[in-house]
């Protein structure tokens, strides 16, 4: 029981908790770098510009922001400019390029940067404020702002020290009895309390007998029932608390200065070159069917239709065939939409899985489950009451408008492109029929999962084609499509009320299923 105990909170650890550490560590170096860029500090940003990798440096030494590239070429970037537009390029293929951020120089020239999201935001601002001189008060150059992976071995080093903390004043102090010495693992088998409590722990086994006592250091919550020696596991926190505090420190004080430095004085003897003309639109291909298209900004009607077409072609898992509900009727039951509709939150399985650890201790949490799970629960019936009376105003006029008729002035012809992640998210994006060849996206409507006419397939519109849409009023936007009146999946998005996020949505739709390395 003690190690499904201990599988449990090493789950919880690396799929919920470590992401968001991470996440968290992620903002807040950009936040950090916004700061120092606000304080007059040395702040490098990895980016691309044009297309080449290498850093924008921003820093007090140089005469202005200045982009070097790997190449050992330099770019000035003088700020006072303009920003066009921002928009998303190359998501899935790295975590620091995902914002698209087009900057025309005071002189005219348009530059195009690839920057991680916070990081786009900062220089956004950044960039479209005047230079400012120098302040000559300055008596030592600030350091320049550490980077990720210092910050990283900082925070490392600290929750290894809390936790050994947390063990040296909360563990139970206490003398344990040998039962087995495993010479293979050089681990001792003892018991404590009486008995009632046994686990392994390193020892000398060429000095340690069965029936000696050794001390040990019984772990407190969640960790009931395992221990650790005194005689080896305090050097080994040591040494980790010790050493990754080091690199911390050595990576925020020797390494990002010296590296920061070598990167001015490469800059100062590199020669300036005049950086390319963007070239928008190309690679479209003439056959959509089995070309992928170069998207880069362009999410025209075009280019995703062929998106579209290449993704059905190949797309591994199930297929996309049309519903089993004909021509006349909803892509899937009415009543089987609204319960889906109202009840579909995942807050049901962490009220589940509350109200199943409270029942059965099995975890053995002891009293702390009625104030952790109880926690769990109530905030589990709140989303649910909160999504079900937030999704049942959607109910009545979705119906009303999937029962009308089509010669109603309410349905409009529209073009689409249907769009998916996996078989169960399914999107419409929709265009104005008019010059649909390079439109613009303006909707972004989920429609609900449906079963398909073939075996293990689901149900859906073909990749491409027309439309009758009638807007609810309420958010969602009913399609139908060849006859059968799709049911949304929630309300519709428009592409214009957030341009940058709403096409980082479209291409993380469009890109599912290519392979991370390189587009086919």
């Amino acid at each position: 029981m003690a190690e499904e105990t201990t599988e449990a909170m090493f789950g919880l650890v690396g799929f919920i908790v470590i992401p968001l550490i991470m996440a968290g560590l992620a903002r807040w170096a950009a936040a950090r770098r916004r700061r120092g860029l606000a304080a007059g500090r040395s702040v490098h940003f990895r980016c691309r510009l044009d297309g080449r990798r290498g850093r924008l440096l921003a820093d007090p030494r140089l005469e202005g922001p200045v982009f070097l590239g790997r190449s050992g070429n330099t770019t000035a970037v003088p700020r006072g400019g303009e920003v066009l537009d921002t928009t998303v390029a190359n998501i899935g293929r790295t975590m620091f390029e995902q914002v698209g951020l087009r900057y025309r120089t005071p002189d005219g020239q348009v530059l195009r940067l690839g920057l991680a999201t916070h990081d786009a935001r900062t220089l956004d601002t950044w960039l479209r404020e005047q230079s400012r001189p120098a302040l000559v008060a300055a008596r030592r150059l600030p350091l320049p702002v550490a980077p990720l992976w210092a910050v990283l071995a900082l925070a490392a080093s600290l929750c290894t020290g809390m936790a050994a903390g947390d063990v040296a004043l909360l563990g139970k102090h206490t003398s344990a009895e040998v039962v087995r010495v495993n010479r293979d693992d050089d681990s001792c088998t003892v018991g404590w309390d009486g008995g009632s409590q046994r686990t392994a722990v390193d020892c000398d086994t060429t000095r340690v007998r069965s029936g000696d006592r050794i001390p040990i250091v019984a772990l407190p919550w969640p960790f009931l029932g395992e221990a650790v020696d005194t005689r080896t596991t305090p050097d080994v926190v040591a040494v980790l608390v010790g050493g990754l505090g080091l690199l911390g420190l050595g990576g925020a004080l020797v390494v990002s200065p010296l590296a920061s430095a070598r990167r001015v004085r490469l800059a100062r003897r590199a020669e300036p070159v005049i950086p390319p003309q963007t070239v928008a639109g190309d690679a479209k291909g003439e056959d959509g069917e089995d070309r992928w298209p170069g998207l880069e900004d362009d999410l025209s009607y075009a280019n995703l239709a062929a998106a579209a077409r290449h993704g059905d072609r190949h797309r591994p898992g199930s297929q996309v065939t049309p519903p089993r509900r004909g021509a006349g009727r909803t892509s899937l039951s009415p009543s089987v939409w609204v319960l889906s509709t109202v009840l579909g939150t995942g807050a049901w399985y962490f009220l589940l899985l509350s109200i199943g650890t409270i029942l059965d201790d099995q975890f053995h949490l002891g009293h702390w489950r009625f104030l952790v799970l109880g926690t769990v629960g109530i905030v589990s019936l709140a989303r649910i009451g909160w999504f079900a009376t937030n999704r049942s105003a959607l109910c009545g006029p979705v119906l009303r408008a999937a029962r009308s008729s089509t010669e109603e002035g309410k349905w409009q012809p529209m073009r689409y492109v249907r769009l998916r992640r996996d078989p169960g998210e399914m999107v419409l994006v929709l265009f104005r029929p008019e010059d649909w060849a390079i439109a613009a996206p303006q909707f972004l409507q989920p429609i609900s999962q449906s079963r398909g006419r073939g075996r293990r397939t689901v149900g859906g519109p073909a990749p491409v084609g027309e439309a009758l849409v009638c807007d609810t009023g309420v958010g969602p936007l009913l399609c139908e499509i060849d006859g059968v009146r799709y049911l949304p999946k929630g309300r519709a998005t428009e592409v214009a009320a957030d341009t940058a996020l709403n096409h980082r949505e479209l291409r993380s739709l469009a890109e599912s299923h290519l392979r991370p390395a390189g587009r086919s």
